[in-house]
């Protein structure tokens, strides 16, 4: 949050309404992790049964897509506030910060899956790269 406050030369206020949105938006985030587990837990139970209720397998199944879309909604909507007190500048900067975390969090995935250490390749989250 820091670097992002940083970046965008926001006062006092805009930083604190920024660290608010953002902390909203990761507690929604949070929320529909726990109801996706627990419809999961659900879905596994559902299944496990020797008589399978199609109608609630249906049901478990359209709730699972409707979190799952929630989820993907989550970081957008986040930004799209965080856009709304910032001037056009701020906003461009805000755009390309995101990019960057976004192609930092692919690279960390990609290598998860592989088997490799993020420390391999590139810093630690929360420091500054070499270079």
């Amino acid at each position: 949050m820091m670097r992002l406050v940083d970046a965008l030369d926001l006062p006092d206020d805009k930083a604190l309404a920024l660290r608010a949105i953002f902390r909203k938006a990761d507690e929604r985030r949070v929320e529909l992790v726990a109801k996706r587990q627990a419809i999961d837990k659900e879905l596994r139970a559902a299944l496990s049964r020797p008589d399978k209720d199609q109608a609630q397998l249906a049901k478990l199944v359209e709730e699972a897509s409707t979190v799952d879309r929630d989820l993907a909604s989550v970081a957008e909507d986040s930004f799209r506030d965080a856009q709304k007190d910032l001037t056009v500048e701020q906003q461009a900067k805000l755009v390309l910060l995101r990019r960057e975390g976004q192609v930092r969090e692919a690279v960390r995935r990609r290598l998860r899956q592989r088997g490799g250490k993020p420390s391999d390749h590139e810093p630690a989250p929360g420091t500054k790269p070499h270079r």
